[in-house]
């Protein structure tokens, strides 16, 4: 499913676009959003040998020449008693978790999964590393940006005739104040608009609701920045802003940790990893 909220453009966006532009851009954004973070997300599931369970989200990362999954602590956590495994772009295969990884708790809910490099360099697909100046150096949006979530709700999951069967969820949306809660602390979070349920469908006609979609990485298309600035858009020129960790009641938003805080968390597991 590929959706795109179904947002009027605001006083700032205004400026920059009419109405009818605004709303003739937003499939074709959704649509080259989607495309270009494939490569990127993978699902996440709990293998249990004769069959799996849909556990979250993640994106393909590198730090110095080693290859990890950036996804949530809470994703990672199983790990103490079960066997994670992932899917490759346009990958039957699905390899397992193995070796160490690092993780952070609440406020950063961060880990990273290590990627084993014969399963990369093995096995035939598509799927890209993010690199590092890929992410943004802190969470300052232009005002009235565009977002853009890709991950698997564990809703579109399945397992049938003894095989994984995963349909990716990708979403775009502005920012939106968090309410007050006692696991949001602003310094940290920010929050995504979602909807399902007044979302507007760009690809197929499900709406689907934000379990599973736990350690899916958040990019800054930087689409309307593009326009103030005179500059053609392109997806190369999004950035990534953050990682969801969860998705507050009553709030209609995802909770996202913010970009300077997945750089202090990668730097921190870098050292501890043996990366530099």
């Amino acid at each position: 499913m590929h959706m795109t909220a179904r947002d009027e453009p605001s006083s700032e966006s205004k400026l920059l676009f009419s109405k009818e532009e605004w709303d003739a851009a937003m499939p074709g954004l959704t649509t080259a959003m989607m495309a270009h973070l494939k490569q990127y997300r993978t699902p996440i599931f709990v293998d249990h040998g004769d069959h799996g369970e849909p556990w979250g989200s993640g994106s393909f990362i590198e730090l110095d020449g080693r290859k990890y999954i950036l996804t949530n602590e809470h994703v990672a956590r199983v790990r103490a008693s079960e066997k994670l495994g992932f899917r490759l772009d346009e990958q039957e295969d699905m390899p397992r978790v193995i070796g160490n990884h690092s993780e952070q708790a609440w406020p950063w809910d961060l880990a990273l999964l290590p990627v084993n490099d014969d399963a990369w360099s093995e096995l035939n697909h598509r799927s890209a590393l993010i690199q590092v100046d890929q992410i943004a150096l802190a969470h300052t949006p232009f005002p009235s940006e565009v977002f853009a979530v890709a991950g698997f709700a564990g809703e579109r999951t399945k397992f049938l005739f003894g095989e994984m069967h995963f349909e990716s969820t990708t979403s775009l949306a502005r920012e939106v104040k968090l309410a007050d809660h006692k696991e949001i602390d602003h310094r940290f979070h920010f929050g995504i608009a979602y909807l399902p349920d007044l979302a507007t469908a760009v690809a197929g006609k499900s709406r689907h609701k934000p379990p599973g979609l736990s350690g899916s990485t958040v990019w800054n298309t930087c689409f309307v920045e593009a326009r103030a600035s005179g500059l053609e858009w392109t997806p190369s020129l999004a950035k990534v802003a953050g990682v969801v960790w969860g998705w507050p009641s009553g709030q209609g938003a995802l909770a996202v940790t913010k970009a300077e805080h997945v750089r202090s968390f990668l730097l921190e597991a870098a050292n501890q990893l043996g990366c530099f």
